[in-house]
């Protein structure tokens, strides 16, 4: 269930029919509840201004190339060329995230939370701010963690498993496990059964009760995990035993939309424990600060710098 009702938004609701009108399977009846939708003069300014900023993404059509002109430039036009170009970089950077969550099949927004029961009986929950994509078709079920974390109740159904995360390939040996996606690494933790860590020609084997890190470049060893409090978000709640703080402070943004950037990179390696609310992530990241001694800054609504 969601874990807190939103406001409509025209920006969201705009980004929404974006990804519907480029499906495959849109039809008719799609298109005039989105000619509906449009009667609304803030909805219908909302997606042209989407429209135009996704036009100026688009690769230019080649032109035939021109005579050579020598042509004098002022430095003014380079620099405002050069000021335009990262903004249009900046924007892509801010919004590039929600939209491919809002690409995927299944995707959750920021600060919800949903569960899904799959057509081989296999129940997902995604946590905040996460998308997969899902296959069942072949002799090996499919499925890819886009962002995010997922939390997976495998039915076994004589197929194989597997879940892709990143470059790395995850084989399912069991019936139980969780799957994350974080700034700088990614994580499985296997609750009941086995699964198979695979990544260019390394591979680990994850046990009930274990956890394990990986990255682009090297699996990491394998540790043990409390199966009390691993599951904890599906209800609200992060219950943190010696934690990194750069974690937890991670998971707190996430549920508020933003991208953690720690001024000391030393502030993340410190050790925390607690039970943190993470439907009320702003008062939770507010105390917890306090009691850290930090300093909390939001920018622009999409990053929050911890001093």
């Amino acid at each position: 269930m969601p874990a807190k009702q939103l406001q409509p938004d025209p920006q969201q609701e705009a980004l929404e029919w974006f990804s519907v009108l480029r499906q495959p399977g849109c039809d008719e009846t799609q298109r005039q509840a989105f000619g509906a939708w449009c009667q609304v003069a803030q909805n219908a300014h909302a997606y042209a201004e989407l429209e135009a900023f996704w036009q100026q993404l688009q690769p230019a059509p080649a032109r035939p190339r021109p005579r050579p002109v020598t042509v004098r430039r002022s430095h003014l036009g380079k620099w405002l060329a050069l000021v335009f170009l990262l903004g249009l970089g900046a924007a892509a950077y801010l919004y590039w995230p929600l939209m491919q969550r809002l690409a995927s099949e299944l995707h959750t927004d920021t600060g919800e939370r949903r569960s899904t029961r799959l057509a081989d009986g296999t129940t997902l929950s995604l946590d905040s701010a996460s998308a997969m994509n899902v296959d069942l078709r072949g002799r090996t079920r499919q499925l890819h963690l886009v962002q995010g974390q997922v939390y997976l109740e495998v039915m076994l159904d004589g197929r194989a498993m597997e879940v892709a995360v990143g470059n790395a390939r995850i084989q399912v040996y069991g019936t139980r496990l969780q799957v994350a996606r974080h700034a700088n690494h990614d994580e499985l933790v296997v609750l009941t059964g086995k699964a198979m860590v695979v990544q260019a020609g390394e591979q680990r084997l994850v046990s009930a009760g274990e956890r394990v890190t990986f990255d682009d470049t090297r699996i990491g060893p394998l540790q043990k995990v409390d199966l009390k409090t691993i599951d904890s978000w599906r209800s609200g709640r992060l219950k943190a035993i010696d934690l990194p703080l750069g974690q937890v402070l991670e998971r707190l943004a996430r549920y508020q939309g933003q991208r953690l950037w720690l001024v000391d990179e030393q502030v993340a390696h410190r050790r925390v424990s607690g039970d943190f609310n993470l439907d009320r992530a702003g008062e939770t990241l507010q105390s917890l600060a306090a009691a850290q001694h930090l300093q909390l800054h939001r920018v622009l609504g999409h990053w929050l710098v911890v001093r």
